[in-house]
């Protein structure tokens, strides 16, 4: 009797769930292309990427010449981009792009190309291959849609992605200057200061490659350095002792 109790129950809920599951079966042989989009939309509005990207490339195949079908091809792209699958994504915004130049998603597939790219940025100690490539979509960006909304962003993006290659100059900078190998120190600065002079990166850089002029006994450039620096930054914390490294240096130049 207890048996029955309790089984009796679950039965009823067994049958219960499968009723239930019999009637969410989705019947998208029937779908037409406009249908079969807010089906694939609506599990991409759910965050169930693998699902999206499935029911996207069956709209881009099974209706091609339809014009859902741009539409479909943006949200494969974004929900490879979602799903963080961002080396694929640039593939699939390019073929929207390319196949598709009159989408009206061309400006944001040419956006997130680059936001692709910048996602797959390094570190500044490793290789900068996705971070060269992120700014030069952003640069190209700007040029193309100067007035898109997403202008502003991009610039943002641009100004990180430049901070990011100067510290890495700056590290490579500090590595010959920590070695003794200050004339090639100085190289690398100077890249750093021309390419990159509006970076944070640019104070150390200018101050480091003073230092090591100062080091190879190149008095006269030092003291060009050194000054300019001081009259740069002077709130720096460098600032201290490149002014006494200046006050050295003329005492130098004088008994000279």
């Amino acid at each position: 009797m207890l048996k029955k109790v309790i089984y009796f129950p679950l039965i009823i809920v067994f049958i219960v769930i499968s009723l239930s599951s019999c009637g969410k079966k989705v019947h998208k042989d029937t779908f037409d292309a406009q249908r079969y989009f807010e089906y694939a939309k609506k599990q991409f509005d759910k965050g169930k990427y693998l699902d999206a990207i499935t029911e996207f490339t069956v709209i881009t195949l099974k209706f091609s010449g339809n014009p859902v079908v741009d539409d479909a091809q943006f949200y494969l792209a974004e929900s490879h981009y979602m799903n963080e699958e961002y080396l694929i994504a640039v593939a699939e915004y390019q073929k929207l792009i390319n196949d598709y130049p009159e989408s009206p998603y061309v400006q944001e597939a040419f956006y997130k190309v680059g936001m692709s790219f910048y996602n797959l940025s390094q570190r500044p100690e490793l290789d900068q291959e996705y971070t060269l490539k992120a700014l030069r979509q952003f640069q190209n960006f700007i040029e193309a849609y100067p007035e898109s909304s997403y202008r502003e962003r991009a610039e943002k993006q641009l100004f990180g992605l430049r901070s990011k290659l100067a510290r890495k100059q700056l590290l490579g900078g500090n590595v010959y200057r920590k070695m003794g190998i200050y004339d090639s120190a100085i190289i690398y600065y100077n890249i750093l200061l021309e390419k990159y002079y509006d970076t944070s990166a640019a104070e150390k850089a200018l101050y480091w490659k003073a230092d090591c002029q100062y080091k190879l006994k190149l008095y006269d450039e030092a003291l060009t350095t050194f000054t300019v620096f001081v009259e740069k930054y002077p709130k720096s914390n460098f600032t201290r002792e490149a002014t006494s490294r200046i006050s050295e240096i003329q005492r130098r130049l004088a008994n000279n």
